[in-house]
């Protein structure tokens, strides 16, 4: 009779377990401009230890087509690189988004703030992307 109240006991108390996961987090969403360029980055949960970001850049300079291609390095608060993309181009609205995969780790998952730098036609600019 003991067995049988230690397999009940175990059964309900795997149930309890199972029952209260937590459910999956919100998606993290950073932002921040420079004078040529605003950006939202977009952080989902985590899923088989990769997280997905999407990635929005407008360019707010003048002539979209003078930017031609360029790159993106992403970089996390605790100086973690997460995401880089090279030979990137805008489109005629001077837009870029892009889904990306990235490991997953808590310095790239809960970062404080980001930094994207953006480089284009011999220029670069950084910029601070805080959570929305």
């Amino acid at each position: 009779m003991g067995k049988f109240y230690i397999a009940l006991f175990s059964l309900f108390f795997f149930i309890s377990l199972v029952g209260c996961q937590s459910k999956a987090e919100d998606p993290l969403e950073f932002s921040g401009e420079t004078q040529s360029w605003s950006a939202t980055i977009t952080l989902y949960p985590v899923e088989n230890r990769k997280e997905t970001a999407q990635m929005n850049l407008n360019y707010l300079g003048g002539k979209v087509e003078s930017v031609g291609d360029f790159g993106i390095n992403l970089d996390t608060s605790n100086n973690q690189n997460g995401i880089a993309v090279r030979d990137a181009r805008l489109n005629k609205e001077g837009n870029f988004k892009e889904k990306v995969k990235v490991d997953a780790s808590k310095d790239v998952i809960k970062p404080e703030y980001m930094i994207l730098t953006v480089k284009w036609n011999e220029k670069s600019e950084d910029i601070i992307l805080k959570v929305k």
